[in-house]
């Protein structure tokens, strides 16, 4: 993994190589709402200990972003054409294009889907036209949030993008300018955008913010918490 803020400060990113990393969704215990969950998604010790890495997922359900799926079942019905984040059982995460570059398969644990992509074949798709709920409900209606996303590049690599106070429109063109080539938006507003990194010395837990602009603490995903969130580990 790399960290890196971009000239300004506002915008920094956690770039990640999934050769060398596995990847775990924990459900958050109110969103995805009506999601099933494992005793293991309540117990932090199965994924503390080994976590290099997290980031926060997507919107709520009743907005009607898109649909869900977990450990077998569909809680919200997938819709070809939306943004998809995908993790395998083998641990690898993919993102891409529901009914595209996506289908179901006997290994899919996961699928999150967020509102169609926001960048498709290296193409933003938002626009400074867009209004203020095309891309997640801001909050006043203003078109500038705090905004997350997480986007795949042409070697393979991931890269989760965090924006303090940003359009969708200008989210887009940072990933674009960083040669994504498929990305999915995540979440927006104050507090949900997260992005942390992780070290263990001595035995304890310590977690470092990718932005200074980011509200909620490291220790966030310590533990189970109101909306799901991705753990990183290495392999």
């Amino acid at each position: 993994m790399q960290v890196a803020t971009l000239p300004g400060g506002d915008v920094s990113l956690l770039w990640m190589d999934p050769a060398r990393l596995r990847f775990r969704v924990v459900p958050g215990y109110a969103v995805p709402e009506g999601g099933p969950a494992t005793r293991a998604d309540s117990t932090p010790a199965t994924w503390v200990p080994g976590m290099i890495a997290a980031f926060d997922s997507g919107y709520k359900l009743s907005d009607h972003v898109g649909g869900y799926h977990y450990l077998g079942r569909t809680v919200a019905p997938l819709r070809s054409g939306l943004a998809s984040l995908v993790i395998r059982s083998d641990g690898s995460l993919v993102v891409g294009t529901w009914g595209r570059d996506l289908a179901m398969t006997s290994d899919t644990v996961m699928v999150r889907q967020n509102l169609p992509p926001l960048v498709l074949d290296g193409v933003s798709r938002a626009s400074a036209a867009d209004g203020t709920r095309t891309w997640g409900i801001s909050n006043g209606n203003r078109p500038r949030a705090n905004r997350s996303a997480l986007g795949r590049l042409p070697d393979g690599s991931l890269v989760f993008v965090y924006a303090h106070d940003v359009t969708a429109a200008g989210l887009a063109d940072v990933l674009v300018s960083l040669g994504v080539r498929e990305a999915i938006d995540l979440d927006m507003n104050i507090s949900w955008p997260t992005g942390f990194v992780y070290s263990h010395v001595g035995g304890k837990v310590v977690g470092q913010k990718i932005n200074p602009h980011i509200v909620r603490s490291p220790s966030t995903y310590l533990t189970r918490f109101k909306k799901d969130f991705v753990v990183v580990q290495a392999r």
